[in-house]
């Protein structure tokens, strides 16, 4: 899914070829008696998406997701406008839909079309409806997609994390450990190493932290039907953590060079793993924020 308004989906493989964001500052110019005129910034205007779609049998009934643009434009409401990364970027209106036909059958009926969807902010009082009670919960913590409402939207009844829920927490929880860890390394790698020395129960204290997240991690996709592949990644993160961890337990004033290379790499790889299954995590985020999760 590349993108959610209210309830329409838009997605790359459902005609969505292009979003365009716009911005803009209102500024008031005062003449001067001498000189240029003197900008006086007045405050942030709307901000503006412009979508094209692509409509053609093959991505969906055309009239049938026109007839759905057209609907949503005329109940004039805002709705959540929710990027597939699971990022909110506001409430916004439809303020303005255009077509070009490009394909027609015998008797008028649209087969392929480019449609232009204009959308605006949005800023006055707007409560996103929640689909089911527990809008929102604990597994979400941290994530954009906790940030879309209020603590009054977030219903009292909040049911138990689903195990796709549990893979994108502890999966976030272990990436920011092991940024963190990633960040003492290179900070103390220029110091000497009696200074190195010093810093090794805070190195062993901070990929301590990433452990039971990455086992977590591992448990919690075992139970998802397409989640071997994020099991795998727990485990093999893991076996980094521990491996960095080895390398500095036991390590003394002979060997801390090496031994702390090595650690550093390890880490280094485990954060490189964690980055490259963004992606695939973020999807699994999108997942849970529109209720297929």
């Amino acid at each position: 899914m590349f993108a959610i308004l209210g309830n329409i989906e838009f997605t790359v493989a459902g005609g969505i070829s292009g979003i365009e964001h716009s911005g803009s500052a209102d500024w008031a110019e005062h003449a001067r008696i001498q000189g240029k005129p003197l900008l006086e910034w007045m405050g942030e205007g709307l901000d503006e998406y412009q979508l094209t779609i692509e409509l053609h049998p093959v991505l969906g009934d055309p009239e049938e997701r026109l007839r759905a643009l057209r609907l949503a434009k005329s109940q004039h409401q805002p709705l959540a406008f929710v990027m597939g990364s699971g990022e909110y970027l506001g409430a916004y209106v439809i303020s303005n839909i255009s077509h070009t036909l490009r394909r027609a059958t015998a008797t008028g009926q649209v087969k392929a079309a480019t449609v232009q969807l204009s959308l605006k902010e949005y800023t006055g009082a707007f409560t996103r409806k929640a689909l089911r009670p527990g809008l929102l919960d604990d597994a979400l913590s941290g994530t954009s997609a906790a940030t879309i409402g209020s603590p009054g939207l977030i219903s009292h009844v909040k049911p138990s994390p689903s195990a796709l829920q549990k893979v994108v927490a502890h999966a976030k929880t272990a990436a920011t450990v092991l940024k963190a860890g990633q960040n003492v390394y290179h900070t103390i790698q220029s110091g000497n190493a009696t200074q190195i020395l010093e810093q090794v129960p805070q190195l062993l204290g901070k990929t301590a932290q990433a452990i039971e997240p990455l086992q977590g991690l591992a448990t919690a996709a075992g139970l998802l039907h397409n989640g071997a592949d994020l099991s795998r990644l727990g485990e093999q993160v893991l076996g980094n953590v521990m491996g960095a961890r080895a390398s500095l337990n036991p390590v003394d004033l002979s060997n801390l060079v090496e031994r702390f290379s090595a650690s550093r790499e390890a880490i280094d790889q485990a954060v490189s793993q964690m980055d490259g299954a963004n992606t695939r995590l973020a999807t699994l985020a999108a997942q849970i924020l529109t209720r297929r999760g």
